[in-house]
C-alpha cells in the first residue's frame, strides 16, 4: 500500500515501483493473446489432423472393398468363336448380302446392279486405285513387282473386284463350298488325287492361291502348307520330268512348276526358290526348237499347242515370281513369237502337224496365253477373242460331251480358259459372259461341293482320271472360273517383248482329234 503525504505527492521509491507494476502488467497483457491464439492454432491443426486421418481410412476401406468384389466375382465364359465364313462380307453403304446359300438364288438377279458398273475399258486395269494393298500376302523382290499381279487376292481386295465386275454372293459361296471340300479330300501326305497326283495336287494348290490362302490362312492354313511342302519336295528332287504319265508327263511337270511359282511369289518363302528355279530351268531347257511344246518334251518333230499351254502359263508365274533362271527372258520371247506365228484366221492348231479347223478350246488357250504374256493387243490375240464372244458363247451350256470331234469336247478345260480370255477383254462381252457361266457353275455344283465334267469319257473317267482325280480336276477348273474377278491383274505386268511380229494365214478345214492330259 502506497502512502501519500500530506500534499498528496509521490516520492521517487513509489514512482519507480509504479513503473515496474505497469511493466508487468503490459508485457502480460501483451503476451496472452498470441498465447491463446496460438494454443487454438494448435488445438484445430490436431483435430484437422484426426480428421483427415479418418477420411483416408474411410477411402482405404472403399478401395479394400471394391478390390474384394472384384476378385469374388467371377466373368462370364467368352462365345465360342464363329467358324470364317468361305468368303469375305460383301457390303455396300446401303445393304449387306445375305451370307447364307440359298439354292433357289437365280445368279443372273443377284449380279444384275454390279454388273451395270462394268465399262468398255479391260477389267483390273484400275483395280489397284480403289484396293488395298495386300497384308497377308508377302510379294517377292521381283522387278516385275509380283504384288500387282496378286495384289487383288487380299480380302478387301477381292470384296472389291467381286462387286465390281459382277461376281455374285451364290457363286462365291458356291466357290467356298468347292474349297471346303478340296480341304477334306486332301490326302494325308499333302496330295490329292490317285492316278495324277502331281497335276491334281498342283491344281488343288492354284485354286486355294488364286482364292488368296496361304500357309497363315486361318481356314485354310494348314492344308495350304502341306500341299505347298509335298510340291516343294518334287521341285528338290530332280527326278524330271515330274509325273506318272511317262510322255504325257509335259503336263504334270508344268502345273508343279506353276503352282510353285505362284506360292513363291505369294509368300517370299525362300525354301521355295531352288524348286522353283529348277522346275523351271527343265521347261525353258528343254522347250521345243520351234518355241512350243511336245509330249516327253522332245525338242523337235511335231509340237503340241495343249502341251504348250501349261508350261507357258508357269513360265508368267515364275517371271512374276523373279525366278532366276538365266533364259527364262528368251524363252518366254521364243514362246510369243510361235503363238503370233501359227496363229490363224479361226484359232491354233493342236498337233502342229494335223490339219483341221481350230477348235473352239485351242483358241481360248492361245488368247488367255498371249494376254498373260503381255500380247493383249497383238491383232490375232483381239480378232481371236472376237471369235470366243460372238461365236464359242454359244457353247456355254451344260449338256453332255464325249465325242473328240466335237467343238469344246474337253467342256471344263475349254471353258477355264475362255472364262478368264474374256474377263481380260472386259466391257459388255464380259457382262453377258458373266451372268451365263457363274449360272451355269452354281446350277450343276454337286450339294457336297465338288463338280463332274458333264465331258464324261473324254476328259474325266478315262484311264487314270477316274473316281477322285475326275472330281478333284472339275472341282479346281470350276473353282478357279468362280476367282477370275480377282485371280489376274492385266496381263500388262511383263514387258512386251521387241520379237518380230509374223503371223500365218493359212487356214486348214477338217477336224483335229483334241487331248489335253
Amino acid at each position: 500500500m502506497i502512502e501519500e503525504d500530506n500534499f498528496g505527492v509521490l516520492t521517487q521509491e513509489d514512482l519507480i515501483k509504479i513503473q515496474e507494476d505497469y511493466k508487468k502488467q503490459k508485457l502480460k497483457d501483451t503476451l496472452t493473446g498470441p498465447i491463446i491464439s496460438t494454443c487454438l492454432h494448435v488445438i484445430l491443426i490436431l483435430i484437422a489432423s484426426l480428421f483427415k486421418g479418418e477420411i483416408k481410412t474411410a477411402n482405404a476401406n472403399v478401395e479394400i472393398t471394391q478390390k474384394v468384389e472384384e476378385i469374388i466375382e467371377e466373368p462370364p465364359p467368352p462365345p465360342p468363336p464363329p467358324p470364317p465364313p468361305p468368303e469375305p462380307e460383301l457390303e455396300t453403304e446401303s445393304e449387306t448380302i445375305n451370307p447364307e446359300i440359298s439354292e433357289s438364288v437365280d445368279v443372273t438377279e443377284d449380279i444384275a446392279t454390279e454388273v451395270e458398273e462394268i465399262t468398255d475399258e479391260p477389267p483390273a486395269a484400275d483395280v489397284m486405285d480403289d484396293m488395298e494393298i495386300i497384308s497377308d500376302i508377302k510379294p517377292s523382290t521381283s522387278p516385275l513387282t509380283s504384288a500387282k499381279m496378286f495384289s487383288s487376292r487380299s480380302p478387301n481386295a477381292k470384296a472389291v473386284a467381286i462387286r465390281k465386275y459382277g461376281g455374285s454372293s451364290t457363286a462365291q459361296q458356291s466357290l467356298g463350298k468347292a474349297l471346303d471340300w478340296l480341304a477334306k479330300n486332301q490326302n494325308p501326305d499333302g496330295t490329292w488325287g490317285h492316278g495324277h497326283p502331281e497335276a491334281m495336287t498342283s491344281l488343288a494348290i492354284l485354286t486355294y492361291l488364286a482364292h488368296g490362302e496361304t500357309g497363315k490362312s486361318k481356314r485354310y492354313g494348314s492344308v495350304v502348307t502341306k500341299g505347298i511342302a509335298q510340291l516343294s519336295e518334287w521341285g528338290n528332287s530332280g527326278r524330271f520330268p515330274l509325273g506318272k504319265s511317262k510322255e504325257r508327263n509335259v503336263y504334270e511337270h508344268a502345273l508343279v512348276a506353276y503352282a510353285l511359282s505362284e506360292a513363291y511369289a505369294m509368300t517370299n518363302n525362300y525354301a521355295l526358290q531352288n524348286p522353283m528355279n529348277k522346275t523351271i530351268k527343265f521347261i525353258c531347257d528343254n522347250q521345243h526348237e520351234n518355241g512350243s511344246y511336245m509330249y516327253g518334251y522332245a525338242k523337235s518333230g511335231d509340237s503340241n499347242f495343249s502341251n504348250a499351254c501349261w508350261n507357258w502359263q508357269a513360265l508368267k508365274a515364275a517371271k512374276v515370281a523373279g525366278c532366276t533362271v538365266e533364259n527364262l527372258s528368251s524363252t518366254i520371247e521364243k514362246s510369243i513369237a510361235h503363238m503370233k506365228k501359227y496363229a490363224t484366221d479361226t484359232g491354233f492348231y493342236y498337233r502342229l502337224q494335223n490339219k483341221g479347223k481350230r477348235d473352239p478350246s485351242m483358241r481360248a488357250v492361245g488368247v488367255l496365253c498371249m494376254q498373260l504374256l503381255g500380247e493383249q493387243d497383238h491383232p490375232a490375240c483381239r480378232r481371236l477373242g472376237d471369235l470366243i464372244v460372238k461365236e464359242d458363247v454359244k457353247l456355254l451350256t451344260w449338256e453332255s460331251h464325249g465325242r473328240h470331234n466335237d467343238p469344246a469336247g474337253f467342256y471344263l478345260y475349254w471353258m477355264y480358259y475362255a472364262t478368264q480370255a474374256v474377263f481380260q477383254r472386259g466391257g459388255s462381252d464380259w457382262k453377258s459372259w458373266n451372268q451365263s457361266f457363274q449360272k451355269i457353275l452354281v446350277e450343276n455344283q454337286h450339294p457336297d461341293g465338288y463338280w463332274q465334267s458333264p465331258a464324261e469319257g473324254i476328259e474325266t473317267e478315262r484311264e487314270a482320271m477316274k473316281d477322285i482325280d475326275n472330281k478333284v480336276y472339275s472341282t479346281t477348273l470350276c473353282a478357279l472360273q468362280l476367282t477370275v474377278y480377282y485371280r489376274y491383274l492385266p496381263s500388262s505386268v511383263l514387258k512386251k517383248t521387241n520379237s518380230k511380229e509374223s503371223q500365218s494365214k493359212e487356214y486348214i478345214e477338217s477336224d483335229e482329234d483334241v487331248d489335253i492330259f
